[in-house]
C-alpha cells in the first residue's frame, strides 16, 4: 500500500479532529485560519501572483471563522457575546483585505488572530483538568459540526 504524504495528513488530521476535545478543536481552528492567511499572503508575494489561491485562502478563513461563530454557546453569556463580536469583527477584515487584495490588511489579520490563539494554547486542556465530557461528539448539544481544517 503506498499512501501519499498528503492521504497519511488527511488521515491523520481526521483522527485528531474526532479525537479531540472542544478545546483542541478550537485551537486547530485558530491555526487553520493563520495557516491559510499566510498561504494567502505568500500567493499575493509569489511571482506572478496568484489571485485565485489568495481568494481560495481568504475564503477557507473566512469559512472556519463562520464555523468557529456558528459553533458559539450562547447561555455561557459574556464571552460568547464577546467571541461573536470579534468573529463578526474577523468577517469584515478579512472580507475587506479580501476584496483589496491588501497583503498589510492579511497579515494584520495574522497578528490578531495569533494573539487570541496564543490565548487558546495557554488554557489548560480538559485533559489535565480530568474532564473528558467534553468531547467532539457532545459538542453543540450532542451533534457534531464537522469543520475542514485542510486547506
Amino acid at each position: 500500500m503506498n499512501d501519499s504524504p498528503n492521504e497519511n495528513m488527511n488521515q491523520y488530521r481526521e483522527i485528531q479532529v474526532e479525537t479531540a476535545t472542544t478545546l483542541n478543536l478550537v485551537q486547530m481552528a485558530y491555526n487553520s485560519i493563520i495557516e491559510n492567511l499566510n498561504e494567502a499572503a505568500a500567493s499575493l508575494q509569489s511571482t506572478p501572483k496568484s489571485n485565485d489561491i489568495f481568494n481560495q485562502k481568504m475564503a477557507k478563513a473566512q469559512e472556519i471563522v463562520s464555523a468557529l461563530d456558528d459553533g458559539l454557546d450562547n447561555s455561557q453569556g459574556e464571552l460568547s457575546i464577546l467571541l461573536a463580536n470579534f468573529y463578526t469583527f474577523l468577517r469584515q477584515k478579512l472580507i475587506e483585505s479580501n476584496v483589496a487584495q491588501s497583503l498589510d490588511g492579511v497579515m494584520e489579520l495574522v497578528d490578531v488572530v495569533e494573539q487570541v490563539r496564543d490565548y487558546w494554547m495557554s488554557v489548560p486542556s480538559e485533559s489535565e483538568n480530568n474532564e473528558d465530557e467534553n468531547r467532539v461528539s457532545s459538542t453543540d448539544g450532542g451533534s457534531r459540526q464537522e469543520i475542514d481544517l485542510t486547506g
